[in-house]
């Protein structure tokens, strides 16, 4: 699907002031008011005024309190998926604004099914399970605006019920509303969207979600978009935690540090520098600490990786048989190129590959050990470390790394190679790295399974956090498997190449990971990316990772893709 709105800003200067000029005038007129100073306007695809959604902008403002209901668009800006949030928000007001207007305005019926046929349009040709799960609900509502019904995902199913407000509900109640259903559904609290109060730190959610589809028109508010390009994103949400406070905060959330204060430190002052100055660590094994807990958000969080973990599962079963495929695929493959290429030697064995030439002894002696079988000559040759990119950008796939991860976790302890998994993320300025299973731990890939999303995520750091733990390992050859949509994007700012502090996305995000991943190459570690991005974000992952990159677009790919680059990579080590 192509990009489905330019933005307002494309047209020609004159054109854009002609278009908001139209845009404010069917406000006016369904509003009812010829005073008002809309800070809200619709446009379609190419940038020109939507003539449906600005007559329910109008409705909003007639038969709403504005005001309340733009505190809460406004606070969205805060957000990561911000604009996600606030489309579906538009969604749920569109629902009760026109069943308020259209006694009023019959004509909004044929202007709401135009509307909605355009937005299906949109989606023509997609599976419904390819759209991220804002514009699946989206479209399943304006479906059944046309009287047409699809099925939806429990869960989507929920959200969608939540969201269709009736139209008696005040301002304050609709706002109340959409805050249960971001909390509910989305693990966005309250302290993630105060505006006036940076006391506390935004609860989990991070990276801006670059979405392909944007179906229908979008409603923008150009006034906030210029605060927001005016302030950064440390300037938002950073909050005014003390280190210590906030080092608790982490703990409480994702699990107690693996190292002491002391060595926590030590490791702060060799990686935390240069542009990640001024950054914290921390490295844990998801072990809580004990004690009651009383903090909100804390509980809220605890709650809903409890949930993942569940969704994980039920995912990885749901689709037992394509998992299970995959990983006898993979073992095959990997298995196959490791007695090619690794030094192992033939021992004897009751099991194995006959030994014609040994037949007499189990004749003649007794011993039944006339098969052989390789085995390893060393237990320092080949390590795997597989790396999840936890940041909130992944919270429409979480069930998808997770099983992923379980694949490449399961079929590398098949084939005898020790392998360890972790996830990284950052809050406020530390990132965290949670390791799910170590190499010796061959029992525990299903641990993988508690893989969530939160916060943001500082790629460089959690590749520099990687490097430095692969370097403390014994393993003569290492191979470092990372799982991401390669968005970087954090609330710590990051100095430009003229010394500027500017926010850490885009092409210094990139440029910085890239740099990570040309270090570990240097030390001798072969890195490779299996992508779970969108198209959109395709050019920062080939210009990170280069050719050793995998686009997995379903599970029945992933043993051929991912195992082909892996094959690549152990026989060029």
């Amino acid at each position: 699907m192509c990009a489905l709105r330019k933005a307002p800003e494309e047209l020609s200067e004159r054109e854009q002031e002609q278009q908001e000029r139209r845009a404010t005038n069917l406000i006016w007129n369904a509003a009812g008011d010829y005073g008002l100073r809309p800070t809200s306007r619709a446009y379609d695809a190419a940038g020109y005024a939507d003539v449906y959604m600005n007559s329910i902008v109008g409705a909003v403002y007639k038969y709403y309190d504005y005001d309340v209901i733009k505190r809460l668009l406004d606070a969205m800006e805060n957000a990561p998926n911000g604009e996600a949030y606030q489309d579906l928000f538009w969604t749920g007001l569109e629902n009760c604004a026109y069943l308020r207007a259209v006694a009023d305005r019959p004509a909004l019926r044929l202007l709401r099914r135009g509307y909605a046929r355009s937005v299906e349009a949109q989606a023509e040709g997609w599976n419904d399970l390819d759209l991220p799960i804002y514009d699946r609900i989206k479209l399943e509502h304006y479906r059944r605006a046309l009287g047409d019904r699809h099925s939806l995902p429990p869960r989507e199913e929920k959200i969608l019920s939540a969201l269709e407000f009736p139209p008696e509900l005040t301002s304050e109640q609709l706002v109340e509303r959409m805050k249960d259903i971001l909390k509910d559904y989305f693990g966005v609290t309250g302290g993630m969207l105060r505006r006036e109060s940076l006391a506390k730190l935004p609860q989990f959610m991070g990276g801006l979600g670059r979405r392909r589809y944007n179906l229908g028109a979008r409603v923008s508010s150009k006034e906030v978009k210029r605060k927001k390009a005016k302030a950064g994103a440390m300037d938002r949400i950073t909050g005014a935690k003390s280190p210590q406070e906030l080092r608790r905060y982490v703990a409480d959330c994702f699990g107690e540090s693996m190292f002491s204060p002391r060595e926590t430190g030590d490791i702060e002052q060799r990686l935390c520098r240069d542009k990640h100055a001024g950054c914290m660590l921390h490295f844990t094994r998801g072990d809580l600490p004990p004690g009651e807990v009383r903090d909100g958000e804390v509980l809220i969080h605890r709650k809903a990786a409890g949930e993942q973990r569940g969704a994980n599962l039920k995912y990885y079963e749901d689709g037992i048989i394509a998992h299970k495929l995959a990983i006898i695929r993979l073992t095959e493959k990997v298995k196959n190129c490791i007695l090619v290429h690794l030094d192992d030697s033939m021992i004897k064995s009751r099991a194995g590959q006959l030994n014609v030439p040994a037949l007499w002894r189990g004749v003649y002696l007794n011993d039944g050990r006339v098969f052989v079988k390789h085995e390893r000559t060393t237990d320092t040759e080949l390590s795997v470390d597989v790396l999840l990119d936890g940041s909130a950008s992944q919270l429409q796939r979480q069930e998808k790394v997770a099983a992923q991860a379980f694949i490449l976790a399961e079929s590398l302890t098949r084939c005898g190679v020790p392998v360890r998994v972790s996830s990284f993320c950052s809050l406020g300025n530390c990132t965290v790295l949670r390791v799910y299973r170590d190499y010796e731990e061959t029992d525990r890939n299903a641990a993988v399974f508690s893989y969530s999303a939160a916060g943001f995520n500082r790629d460089g750091l959690a590749l520099r956090a990687a490097n430095y733990l692969l370097s403390g390992t014994h393993y003569e050859r290492r191979l470092l498997i990372t799982l991401s949509d390669c968005s970087p994007n954090d609330v710590k700012r990051i100095p430009d190449a003229d010394g500027h502090m500017k926010g850490y996305q885009s092409e210094l995000g990139v440029a910085d990971s890239s740099a990570e991943v040309e270090r570990l190459r240097r030390m001798g570690v072969s890195v490779m990316c299996v992508f779970t991005g969108e198209e959109a974000d395709l050019p920062n992952a080939r210009r990170i990772y280069g050719r050793e990159l995998v686009r997995i677009r379903s599970i029945s790919q992933f043993a051929d893709a991912v195992g082909k680059v892996i094959v690549e990579l152990i026989g060029s080590m």
